[in-house]
This record gives structure tokens, C-alpha cells and sequence, in this order.
């Protein structure tokens, strides 16, 4: 699924509009693309918007599962319990402790075991036999095969954080990946450091954060396309003050063993998620909180997803079925 701002009505510019300008830097990171854009009469924005992609960088460094040499490569092959960590990697841990208990687990971030057997055991570019779906293929969003119950001792109740001595403590061989909120943690760091400078919209692949409204209107305008046609849109919103984030099985999709599989793990069956949900995206305050829930919402299906999300305060939410269909919740600001 495709997220894009719709520029068209940003033309406008604050009352002192020799100073007032638009500053736009694109990049890539975490495997995506990246852009920054900000509208504020600050001289040196070029330099904002470049710390972006630099607080990007720094945490793909620190965090990336897939860089031996990053904190969390650390953290996951150290042969004790306890680990002394940054404030960064207690940070990130903490706020998947979160979502792991938000979702009563239905994100768990100790699931990595489970992505490398499915054959995500690599950066994405790198995975072998890549098969995304597209309008001319058959849409299969779930094994054909039957998967039971999976049980597993360790789970993220068994990872304890000491901020105050900075340790994170978890059985040695319990392994983390924290890919499943990571942009959007990531996202809502750099819009931390952005805030008060003017109107901003952060866009990590489709994971966002809009501050303010661009001069004359309500909102950022953003187009949700159809997973499998870009050209397609769904839906569009107008964000302000807001975060949008976009899970789907559509994309990470590759052949492993001769069978189909995708990156979205079900934890309760230990495999990639049996879904008649094709991707969903969700509004809400911070792109972390929209990233996971779309990501549980998922993994739940079109009918028990849409109800988990309605009953979320602050959240609403689109999704888009395997048959096609679309589905939203009551009060999603849709325009």
C-alpha cells in the first residue's frame, strides 16, 4: 500500500513569505524511503531535515537485527542475562514491552526465531525468490496448510528493563527483533525534535506524522492506495497533529520450502499470519501506537481486526480484504 501527500494545496505560505519556506529531503533507510517535509522561516532547515536521515541512520546502526555489530545483535547473542544498554535500546525495548502487553501479545517483539525459519533471516533486498501479489496474481494471504496452536516457554513477559541501571534483562537464547515498530518510533523521535519549528509531515514508507496543517488547509492531505494497484486510491485523509501507519502482506512476500510466506508472524501459531485481511492502516496520536495496532489488526482478520480497532479510544482504522472489499471504522476521516 502506497501513502502519498497530495501537494496540491500547499501552495500557500505563512504571512511573511519571504521568510517562510518549504524545505523537502528525501532518503533512504530501514530498507525504505524516507521523506521530510517542512515549511518554517528557520535559516538553517536544511540541517533539520538533514538530522532526520541522520537519527535514522543512528538507529538503524543501533537497532537493525540485521548488522552484527549493532546494540541489538549484542544484546541477542550476549551469553548472560543481564545487559547493560543505552538509553536508546532501553527506550525502543520498553515501548515493545508496551505493545507487546497493549496487544496482549499479538505483537511480541522476541518472535525473530520465528521470521528465520519462515526465511526472513536477511534484509529484505537480500531474501531470495521475492513474490510480492499484484493485480493479475491470485491473492494468497495464508498458508494452505492447517497450523496448530503454537506454544513457546519464552514469550516477552520473560524481558525485564531497569532503566534506572540501564539493563535489560532476558534468558539467554530469547532473541529480540524490533522491526515491527521500529519506523514508526523512529518517526515519532524525529517529529519530537521537529515540533515548533512549523508544519511538517514525516513519511517513512507510509508510516507518518503530520504537525500543523500546511497554510489553507485542514490538514495534510494523504492518498492510501490500493495495496495491489498503486495507482488506485482507497481512501484519503487529512492529518493534523496525527499519525498514519500502513501494515500489509502484499509487499514482504517471498517462496521459502516451495511455500508462500510473509513477514507478519502470528504469534500464536509460531507462522506467518492466516489473514483475510490484505494491509491495514490506522490513524492515531504516535505512528508507533498506529504501526502495531495495524499489525495486530491484521493478524486478527477483516471482522475481528475492525472490532479490535473500534474499541481503541483515539484510533481509527481502514483495511483492505483479500476479496477486495473495504472496510473502516465508524469515525475514520476519510475525505
Amino acid at each position: 500500500m502506497t501513502i502519498t501527500a497530495n501537494m496540491k494545496t500547499m501552495t500557500s505560505a505563512p504571512t511573511r513569505q519571504s521568510t517562510w519556506r518549504w524545505t523537502r529531503h528525501d532518503f533512504r533507510a530501514m530498507n525504505t524511503n524516507v521523506a521530510v517535509e517542512l515549511l518554517s522561516d528557520r535559516t538553517n532547515c536544511r540541517e533539520l531535515v538533514l538530522d532526520v536521515e541522520r537519527l535514522f541512520a543512528s538507529v538503524e546502526r543501533r537497532l537493525s537485527r540485521f548488522k552484527p555489530t549493532s546494540e541489538l545483535s549484542q544484546l541477542n547473542t550476549a551469553p548472560q542475562d543481564v545487559f547493560a544498554a543505552s538509553p536508546i535500546l532501553i527506550d525502543a525495548v520498553e515501548v515493545a514491552l508496551w505493545a507487546a502487553d497493549a496487544t496482549a501479545g499479538l505483537y511480541d517483539p522476541t518472535l525473530l526465531d520465528a521470521l528465520e525459519n519462515a526465511g526472513y533471516d536477511r534484509s529484505f533486498e537480500q531474501v531470495e525468490c521475492p513474490e510480492p501479489l499484484s493485480v493479475s496474481a491470485p491473492v494468497l494471504a495464508s498458508n494452505s496448510e492447517p497450523v496448530a496452536p503454537h506454544s513457546r516457554p519464552l514469550t516477552f513477559r520473560s524481558i525485564q528493563v531497569n532503566r534506572a541501571r540501564r539493563q535489560i534483562t532476558r534468558p539467554a537464547g530469547l532473541r529480540l527483533d524490533l522491526g515491527g515498530m521500529g519506523k514508526g518510533w523512529t518517526v515519532d523521535r524525529a517529529a519530537d525534535a521537529l515540533q515548533g519549528l512549523g508544519p511538517f509531515l514525516i513519511n517513512a514508507g507510509g508510516d507518518l506524522f503530520a504537525y500543523h496543517s500546511p497554510p489553507g488547509t485542514n490538514g495534510w492531505p494523504i492518498d492510501i492506495s490500493h495495496p495491489l494497484n498503486p495507482e488506485q486510491t482507497v481512501a484519503q485523509v487529512e492529518l493534523h497533529h496525527q499519525a498514519l501507519a500502513t501494515s500489509t502482506i502484499a509487499r514482504r512476500r517471498w517462496r521459502h520450502n516451495g511455500q508462500v510466506k510473509h513477514h507478519l508472524i502470528d504469534p500464536r501459531t509460531g507462522r506467518p499470519a492466516q489473514t483475510d485481511a490484505l494491509s491495514v492502516s490506522v490513524t492515531a496520536p504516535r505512528t508507533v501506537i498506529a504501526e502495531v495496532y495495524a499489525k495486530t489488526a491484521l493478524i486478527l482478520g477483516v471482522e475481528r481486526g475492525l472490532a479490535f480497532l473500534q474499541s481503541l479510544p483515539h484510533i481509527e482504522g481502514l483495511i483492505v480484504a483479500a476479496d477486495a472489499s473495504v472496510h473502516q471504522t465508524n469515525k475514520f476521516n476519510s475525505i
